[in-house]
């Protein structure tokens, strides 16, 4: 028996030293970004008012909070607001201590998640809405964001549902001291004036901005770009002060502002030079001016250029009556070389994506044939290079 059981073990160690190591599984077994993110215990924020909680629902004459069941994106209902800020109110916000004030932990998916909600107006349209975004850990410490329009859907806010991003990273909790692994609450702080309707807000995969604009970019080789209604406008349509109209040669831009009227907010509007996107301008920008004409009155206004990235990110220039022709009774001819545009030449005209027009006094007019074109005249000497192309 005892030679037996020796035998035996002679033979199981023979026989486990002679095994070769054999991978069994060839599989990666490390969850995806997209894994990650889904399985975060506490991804729902605000779903509808029966299945979340959330405070600062009580209405007083800044501030007016509802449940509306219609044309909501998910669950019962949705949330509108409407808000007006003014000296006795300064502070109007809501907040989602979502998961029954449970600790969230963000940090682990801080680089590869965002906040997902869907948003829209009650009416009109605009670039940006006064709310910002706040994640407050338990300590009561508390990092602020806002929406950047490119991680909007359609890159504009309007009446429609659009669904909106924002990027955990973009919060830079670390940065303000604010401890990512015990988040207790997200509050939306509300300034100004304003209306919309929220819903569906979430915590779902996303990846960063600079990932997703690259492939859609454009280079201007030529000129002129026409900056008509086939283009992205914001501000116009549902602005009462910018209107579009039809003319026999084409649709102008009404512009009917009044600083002291009921719609003194709305002095913007501006237009997306490549659907949103970047568009390389870099080849043409330095001989080259926004022009129109002007039917009707003349006022000065605020031109601004936009680019996606660099120092400074955008340029300014006031339009004055050296920019401008009379040429007839309420006809002015007008050209606005780039070359005098405050920092024309630290811009990154790569990355150029956005034109946006500030309405500084009372104006009725309407602006015509608007667009970007090429202009080789001394920058300072503009109206002799319109009453050289006059006819």
């Amino acid at each position: 028996m005892r030679e037996l059981t020796a035998i035996g073990i002679a033979m199981l160690w023979m026989g486990c030293g002679s095994i070769p190591e054999v991978t069994l599984y060839d599989v990666d077994l490390t969850p995806t970004v997209e894994e990650q993110v889904r399985n975060f215990p506490h991804r729902h924020v605000f779903m509808d008012s029966d299945n979340s909680t959330m405070f600062g629902v009580k209405n007083h004459p800044c501030k007016r909070v509802k449940f509306i069941q219609e044309n909501s994106v998910e669950g019962k209902d949705h949330i509108s607001i409407e808000w007006n800020q003014t000296d006795s109110c300064r502070y109007l916000g809501i907040g989602f201590p979502w998961a029954n004030y449970a600790g969230k932990n963000l940090r682990l998916i801080e680089d590869v998640a965002a906040l997902q909600f869907h948003l829209r107006l009650d009416s009109g349209s605009v670039s940006k809405v006064p709310m910002f975004f706040s994640l407050v850990d338990y300590a009561g410490k508390q990092a602020n964001t806002k929406i950047n329009l490119l991680n909007v859907d359609g890159k504009r806010i309007d009446d429609t549902w659009r669904i909106v991003h924002i990027p955990l990273s973009s919060f830079h909790a670390a940065s303000k001291g604010v401890n990512l692994e015990n988040i207790k609450e997200l509050r939306i702080e509300f300034q100004r004036h304003g209306f919309v309707h929220l819903d569906a807000m979430q915590i779902v995969p996303f990846l960063h901005e600079e990932r997703k604009l690259t492939s859609r970019g454009a280079v201007c080789r030529s000129l002129p770009v026409a900056l008509d209604e086939n283009q992205r406008w914001w501000g116009v349509g549902g602005n009462p002060a910018v209107q579009w109209v039809e003319r026999g040669d084409g649709s102008s831009l009404s512009l009917n502002y009044n600083r002291d009227g009921l719609n003194r907010e709305w002095n913007g509007f501006g237009v997306a030079l490549n659907d949103w996107e970047v568009l390389d301008m870099s080849q043409v920008f330095s001989a080259s001016a926004l022009t129109f004409q002007l039917h009707g009155q003349w006022a000065p206004m605020t031109f601004g250029i936009y680019s996606a990235k660099g120092s400074p990110r955008s340029i300014q220039s006031l339009l004055g009556k050296e920019h401008c022709v009379q040429t007839a009774d309420d006809l002015w001819s007008c050209a606005m070389p780039i070359k005098n545009f405050n920092r024309y030449d630290e811009l990154d005209w790569s990355a150029t994506r956005e034109l946006r027009v500030t309405m500084m006094n009372d104006i009725q007019t309407k602006m015509v044939e608007f667009q970007w074109e090429e202009y080789r005249g001394h920058p300072l000497k503009v109206q002799e290079w319109i009453e050289r192309k006059q006819p």
